[in-house]
């Protein structure tokens, strides 16, 4: 018969990390480095999901969980459409992304919008969930109206209370960029596809770490608490403050470098 403690479960507060990733057909092109940057991405993605799975297994109080959609001339949810998931279950899953088509960044906020909700969404289960990580990476100008899907974004309360960070590549639109995360500190720039692979694994580890570790949380999807209604942008500030205290690290991202 089972024992008492058997029955007893952690409950850990969830952590959700949304990747938004530009796989239009720039995001092909090599620039002569040898690596294009969606080879890049894919290699960023895939040496970083080891160190989510390890800080889920050392945070008793908080467990991260992905969810990722692309966007060219379609928009797609990689991990599928009905829940997040753990990373050791990307990683068990993960496929190469490949690039092609347009940059239909309206069409990814307005995804990204119908997902952030308790009612039909990722967030059902997400009670008392810590403030989610929103990562948007780009190369270019949207192909469509981006303004209309942003708006749509900037009415929702998960999206007002998010940890938001974005990295532009070659020729994007950073100025978009910062509209997404409100912050000019949370906005990172590369044109070299090595070191992109290496911001992407620092921003996502960095962020993913900030929000997980801190003590905001929402309890309903219409309200959310005390704590965040009068600070919206609070938690992307936390973001910003820790990535002036790692400038040096940034800075000094280099092919060969550990972070």
């Amino acid at each position: 018969m089972p024992g008492m403690l058997d029955k007893v479960a952690v409950s850990k507060r969830m952590c959700p990390v949304i990747f938004l990733i530009d796989t239009s057909g720039s995001m092909s092109y090599d620039n002569g480095s040898g690596q294009n940057p969606i080879g890049a991405v894919n290699a960023a993605i895939e040496n970083t999901l080891p160190e989510l799975i390890s800080m889920n297994q050392k945070n008793a109080d908080t467990e991260i969980k992905i969810s990722v959609l692309s966007f060219d001339s379609e928009v797609n949810w990689i991990t599928g459409e009905t829940n997040l998931i753990s990373p050791e279950d990307l990683k068990s899953q993960w496929q190469d992304l490949n690039a092609g088509g347009r940059t239909s960044m309206e069409r990814a906020f307005k995804e990204l919008n119908q997902k952030l909700s308790i009612s039909h969404g990722f967030m059902q289960h997400a009670s008392g969930s810590v403030a989610p990580v929103l990562f948007l990476l780009s190369d270019g100008e949207p192909t469509d109206n981006y303004k209309a899907g942003l708006q749509e974004l900037k009415n929702n309360n998960w999206y007002k209370v998010a940890v938001k960070v974005a990295i532009g590549y070659g020729d994007s639109n950073d100025n978009i960029l910062r509209e997404f995360t409100g912050n000019v500190e949370t906005v990172l720039h590369t044109n070299d596809p090595k070191e992109l692979m290496k911001l992407i694994q620092f921003i996502a580890i960095t962020s993913s770490r900030v929000a997980s570790t801190g003590n905001k949380t929402i309890s309903s999807e219409d309200s959310p608490s005390d704590d965040n209604s009068n600070d919206t942008d609070g938690n992307t500030a936390n973001l910003a403050d820790e990535l002036k205290k790692q400038q040096s690290i940034i800075t000094n991202v280099a092919v060969d470098d550990e972070f």
